[in-house]
């Protein structure tokens, strides 16, 4: 790759920032991070039928501290419930409430569906090439170590496609 076409690839992922930043509106209060988050504590329930804290953090690579206040702030609007692991005191549980069911539906689940009606000319080949494409672009990020791609990314979820 040469200097030039790493410009356009970096014009193309402010573009895509631009895009995710876009969409359509949330509810008062809510920010588009709340929503991966409560993403997030949706899948994670699916796949393990548990979800810690930590697994969000981990997941969405954002830092303990910051994955904490967006949790206060989702209990707070009622989307969310953490509570204590009956079987480990020290581990905190996290669950979606009803509401925060429907909001992923609505803001995850509903707008992905329809989104994707438009994209049926890429292929999940494609997709899988744009992410890993993404992911070797921040990975080779000068003074950033494979090892420490999440510092890289300052809290920022890696690309998930479905």
């Amino acid at each position: 790759m040469n200097t030039t076409s790493l410009k356009r690839l970096l014009d193309a992922c402010f573009t895509a920032k631009h895009i995710i930043e876009t969409m359509p509106a949330l509810p008062k209060g809510m920010k588009p991070r709340h929503i991966h988050v409560l993403d997030s504590v949706d899948e994670v329930c699916r796949e393990q039928g548990e979800c810690r804290v930590g697994d969000v953090s981990g997941r969405l690579n954002i830092t303990m501290p910051s994955i904490t206040k967006l949790i206060q702030e989702l209990e707070v609007m009622g989307l969310l419930e953490k509570y204590g692991d009956r079987a480990d005191k020290r581990v905190y549980l996290l669950r979606l409430t009803d509401r925060g069911e429907e909001y992923v539906r609505k803001y995850v689940r509903e707008f992905h569906e329809e989104w994707v009606k438009g994209l049926g000319d890429i292929s999940d080949g494609q997709a899988e090439e744009g992410i890993k494409l993404i992911e070797k672009l921040q990975s080779a990020m000068p003074g950033i170590g494979a090892g420490d791609v999440a510092g890289a990314a300052k809290g920022c979820a890696p690309i998930r496609i479905r």
